[in-house]
């Protein structure tokens, strides 16, 4: 088994982050593993919490958290020969997670591996998110032999094959070395991707390797999140996004929160008008960026984007009451 550094972006994370480094602590390799926190000057006792388990921390000074240049700055310091990259609020439901991730390295072609993040039966996170897998996992190689008909392909083909999560990857380190993340404050994993498939390299996503995390939108978070990732879809792959449909998705999850049975009646009022706003948000973010697009262009798109996202979307938890 070869040398495994894990590096974890963390602020303010002591919320979730015991819970991640523990699940990291149990995998069948976990001490082995390196565990390396980038922490951007946590006041919370992220940074306890984090020596608890030997990790090592990394001060990355107030307004420089970048996540593609904080990550690069991770490998440099990290000694093993693959990097596995996740988030302070995710975990690994397997412990042999990580284990079965390196193992796909033994075919010296495989740059990077990607699993799948969902979202557990757990009543603090969104029921319409909870995870249901309705097909067995598999191995899906993701490669670009013909660059023409890459770009000749729908834009929804184009993103499932360049589609990428820095909550649950892993990478050679020599990858990284060579083509290292840009510098951007959305998408690093998805143009990393990208970048690596150009090259001919050879990629996996490996859908039965699972973790878990949660981001709970409010309005105002999921209106910026929007708007970020169509802001920098666009910047990166010239993606326009479509408008979302709006009334048939809440009216299918308002039929399906009623009809869950683990929820009581005040759960599902409450769910239906969060998934409501989050719907609502979603649509005008949208709405927002396309007409600033038709009117203005990139000038008016890049002026939303300092308007909406003056900083980086952080993901919180829901607050139980």
């Amino acid at each position: 088994m070869p040398g495994i550094s894990v590096i974890i972006p963390v602020k303010n994370g002591s919320a979730t982050l015991g819970r991640c480094l523990e699940s990291l602590r149990n995998q069948t390799i976990g001490n082995q593993l390196e565990i390396i926190i980038m922490d951007s000057m946590s006041t919370d006792g992220s940074r306890e919490i984090a020596r608890r388990y030997d990790a090592k921390v990394i001060d990355i000074p107030y307004g420089t958290f970048n996540h593609g240049l904080t990550r690069n700055f991770g490998v440099q310091q990290a000694g093993g020969d693959l990097i596995y990259l996740t988030v302070q609020d995710a975990w690994a439901p397997a412990n042999d997670m990580i284990e079965k991730m390196a193992k796909h390295f033994d075919d010296p072609a495989v740059m990077g591996v990607v699993g799948h993040q969902a979202v557990p039966h757990e009543k603090d996170k969104n029921p319409m998110l909870w995870y249901r897998p309705w097909s067995a996992p598999q191995v899906t190689e993701r490669v670009v032999t013909n660059m023409e008909a890459f770009r000749n392909l729908p834009v929804n083909k184009q993103q499932s094959l360049i589609a990428w999560d820095d909550v649950v990857s892993m990478y050679r380190k020599s990858a990284l070395v060579e083509q290292p993340f840009v510098k951007t404050e959305f998408t690093e994993d998805w143009v990393w991707s990208y970048q690596a498939l150009l090259k001919g390299w050879k990629l996996l996503h490996d859908s039965s390797l699972v973790v878990y995390h949660y981001h709970h939108q409010t309005y105002h978070y999921a209106y910026s999140i929007a708007y970020t990732k169509n802001y920098h879809f666009y910047k990166f792959f010239k993606y326009k996004p479509a408008l979302p449909s709006l009334v048939m998705p809440m009216i299918k999850a308002t039929y399906h929160l009623v009809k869950n049975k683990e929820l009581s009646l005040k759960e599902k009022v409450y769910w239906i008008m969060h998934n409501g706003a989050g719907r609502m948000a979603n649509y005008f973010s949208t709405i927002n960026f396309l007409f600033r697009f038709k009117t203005g262009g990139e000038k008016a798109l890049e002026k939303g984007y300092n308007r909406y996202c003056k900083t980086i979307p952080q993901g919180k938890q829901k607050e139980m009451r």
